[in-house]
C-alpha cells in the first residue's frame, strides 16, 4: 500500500533527499514512519482541474472634474 504524503521538513526517504513542499508517494511503513514524527502530512487527492474562471473585475466609473464648484 502507498500513500500520498506532503513533506513539512526536510528528510531522506529511502536514501534520496525530500524537501519541504514536495508530495511524495511512499509505502506504508515510511509513511507511517514519516507521519508519527512529524515530517509529513497527508496530501490532497488529486483532482481534475478545470481552468478557474477569470476574476471578475468591477466596471470602471468616470470621474468628473468639478474644480470645487458643487
Amino acid at each position: 500500500m502507498t500513500m500520498r504524503l506532503e513533506i513539512l521538513r526536510q528528510t531522506s526517504i529511502a536514501g534520496q533527499p525530500a524537501r519541504v513542499g514536495d508530495v511524495v508517494e511512499v509505502d506504508g511503513r515510511d509513511a507511517w514512519l514519516l507521519l508519527g514524527s512529524g515530517k509529513a502530512k497527508q496530501a490532497p487527492a488529486l483532482a481534475v482541474t478545470q481552468d478557474p474562471e477569470p476574476p471578475q473585475r468591477k466596471p470602471r466609473t468616470r470621474r468628473t472634474k468639478t474644480n470645487g464648484i458643487a
